[in-house]
This record gives structure tokens, C-alpha cells and sequence, in this order.
């Protein structure tokens, strides 16, 4: 399973952070550094968790299964929001 971001969102770095605006709902969501890192790595191409996990265990010290928990979530947040969808 890939996840990549849905053409229902425009997305600005501000500093370290994402700022994306959805267009259907006219809301503003923020990304931390590492939501950003996410971001940045689904913006260059669609992205498995395993994926979007060794990127960030690179750039951060966490661990391999806290990394997938928290990614898990920050997608399942984004997919709610319209924001990321699932792709193959």
C-alpha cells in the first residue's frame, strides 16, 4: 500500500513546518518538522509507511515501531482530511 498526497490541497513550507490549505473545506492544517519530512518525501512520490519511516528514523532518533505508530497516524489524520489518499 502507497499513500500520496490528493490534488484537493495546496501545501507552503513555512520555516521547518508545512502550512496546506484544503480547497474543498477553505481549512489551514500545520505539519511539525517531522509531519514535514512526511510531506516533503509524498510531494517527490506516492510512499509506502516502511518507506516514509526509514526517512524519518534517518533524520531523527526514534525507533523503527514508534516511527511506524505515529506515521500511522499522522496519514490516518491526513486521509481524513482529504489530504493524502491510499493508492497501489
Amino acid at each position: 500500500m502507497k499513500y500520496k498526497l490528493t490534488t484537493q490541497q495546496i501545501a507552503s513550507q513555512v520555516g521547518g513546518e508545512i502550512v496546506i490549505l484544503n480547497h474543498n473545506k477553505g481549512a489551514y492544517y500545520g505539519l511539525d518538522e517531522v509531519g514535514a519530512l512526511v510531506w516533503n518525501n509524498l510531494e517527490k512520490e506516492p510512499s509506502t509507511l516502511d518507506a516514509l519511516c526509514e526517512a524519518v528514523t534517518v533524520e531523527y532518533d526514534i525507533d523503527k515501531e514508534t516511527c511506524q505508530e505515529d506515521i500511522e497516524l499522522l496519514l490516518k489524520d491526513l486521509i481524513s482530511e482529504k489530504l493524502v489518499e491510499e493508492t497501489e
